[in-house]
């Protein structure tokens, strides 16, 4: 039996430490992804955040470029159709420089033929609108600068020169960014124009992006403090989670462990319990044997013939007795107990019970000090098992005395109960097994040898009984200095009688 429990316990231990070890092996290459996403959404963001930047500045040009062309005073537009092809060709002319050939392009669009095939406000705006917005704009996202005439080229240079690096602008798109991907942790951009300080240290940082017009282009790169925290936060339903699978593991083996080592000592203890018992049946059951046998065989006088039934007579109660507290026991386990409650005072339950042990209180020299208040204290209580109760604790203080027995019962009404107290002057029981006297065949071990007779079940059956009339029962104990049993029933409450009308 021993084996194989421990062979069940050793199987079980190996399946929850595998089960845990593959829910954090899990857990960890959860985290492993997360911090891979991480890394690919912060470079993302700043690619988007750049991106923005660089549609803001492609604006700004298109806007100056889109000026330019409409100052009569810098560039003269002109057009006409040709016939053969039906294109519409438009000249773009610097007015300073009108004989250099740098000062002019040609520019033709198929698709397009104004009305009158002359130069108007509409088609000029056309022509304006539509240049920019393709082959300028292409040319700033290829980052390109084409001169189409000189005067464009020199006032498009001088656009770049004025236009300056807004590092809060590119900061508050960057953050922006990061929030749409659910990114809150600190950061810090840094420009090609920075350095990191020294006592700076960042494990994470995303590839340096170039963004401009001419060169040198800018250089931007973030940087990031261990994002432990995010990470976290991104994994918080599959961590919890694994902690509460984790958590329910192990409480479940745990409880198993203390079910099997609970039901293992409780074999011992019923097998204990069995040889005692047999023990104590065996002698009654020999000596009623012998009893029966000598009346038998033995011509024996009245006398010795009534002493001999006096011994089976005595021997059969004494059998009957141990029967009647199995049989008890049984009830108990199949919670058979039925309880018969009625309001009974306290104090005569206890001078009853004394009354039951007196001659063997007499016997032993005790001496019994009830100490009971002049108001009647009543409980609603089954008053045979109450009394049952009351007479186990006075018999374990007659079997476990030390010298003369000094019993001291007190009573009170306190708070909504009955609060009974049985000091003896015994034996006392060890600290470490005083929350276990309650078990059922429990028994303070002496060795291999008990030398009070005993089955485990008295205090068991009164700790039941309490609770079944939603009472509690603690001792206080210590060793050679005697135990204090102490009893809390609820006070019984009177019930008014509806009044009806007459």
């Amino acid at each position: 039996m021993k084996q194989r429990i421990k062979l069940i316990l050793v199987l079980m231990s190996v399946c929850t430490l595998c089960l845990l070890s593959f829910q954090f092996y899990w857990s960890y290459q959860g985290y492993l992804s997360a911090s891979k996403t991480f890394k690919a959404d912060i470079n993302q963001a700043l690619q988007a955040a750049v991106d923005r930047d660089m549609e803001l500045r492609q604006d700004y040009i298109a806007d100056k470029y889109k000026a330019w062309l409409a100052d009569t005073n810098l560039v003269n537009i002109d057009c006409h159709v040709d016939t053969v092809s039906g294109t519409t060709v438009f000249t773009v002319t610097d007015k300073k420089e009108s004989d250099n050939e740098e000062a002019t392009f040609t520019i033709g669009f198929q698709e397009y033929r104004p009305e009158t095939g002359k130069m108007t406000a509409k088609v000029k705006q056309y022509f304006i609108n539509r240049f920019v917005n393709t082959h300028v704009r292409e040319n700033l996202q290829e980052k390109v600068a084409i001169y189409y005439t000189r005067q464009l080229g020199d006032l498009l240079e001088e656009a770049y020169k004025q236009m300056q690096l807004d590092k809060a602008r590119l900061q508050q798109f960057y953050k922006e960014e990061l929030l749409a991907r659910d990114i809150k942790t600190s950061h810090r951009l840094y420009f090609a124009d920075e350095a990191l300080a020294e006592t700076e240290v960042y494990p994470y940082a995303t590839r340096t992006f170039e963004f401009g017009f001419r060169r040198p282009f800018y250089e931007v790169t973030a940087y990031f403090p261990d994002p432990n925290k995010t990470l976290m936060l991104r994994m918080k339903w599959v961590l919890l989670s694994s902690l509460v699978l984790a958590a329910v593991t192990i409480c479940c083996f745990a409880y198993t462990v203390l079910t099997i080592l609970r039901q293992k000592k409780l074999a011992e203890l019923k097998n204990d319990f069995v040889n005692n018992m047999t023990h104590e049946l065996r002698t009654p059951v020999a000596t009623i044997s012998i009893a029966a046998e000598a009346m038998q065989d033995f011509n024996l006088s009245k006398n010795s013939s009534a002493e001999y039934l006096s011994i089976i007579r005595q021997q059969s109660g004494r059998l009957s007795h141990l029967i009647d507290g199995i049989l008890k026991n049984l009830a108990f386990e199949q919670n058979q107990l039925e309880l018969l409650p009625r309001p009974v005072s306290v104090q005569q339950l206890v001078q009853q019970a004394i009354l039951q042990h007196r001659p063997q209180l007499d016997i032993a020299g005790a001496s019994i000090n009830f100490d009971q208040p002049a108001q009647v204290i009543l409980v609603n209580a089954d008053e045979l098992h109450l009394l049952n109760v009351l007479s186990n604790l006075i018999e374990n203080a007659l079997k476990y005395s030390r010298g003369t027995l000094r019993l001291h019962i007190s009573c009170h009404a306190e708070n909504g109960k009955a609060i009974l107290s049985i000091t003896d002057n015994g034996i006392g029981i060890p600290t470490a097994m005083q929350q276990k006297v309650f078990d059922k065949f429990f028994r303070v071990p002496s060795g291999n040898v008990h030398n009070t007779k005993g089955y485990g079940l008295g205090l068991s059956y009164a700790k039941t009984i309490i609770e079944r009339h939603s009472g509690s029962i603690s001792l206080q104990s210590k060793e050679n200095q005697g135990t204090t049993f102490t009893i809390a029933l609820p006070l019984y409450t009177y019930e008014t009688a509806e009044r009806t009308p007459a």
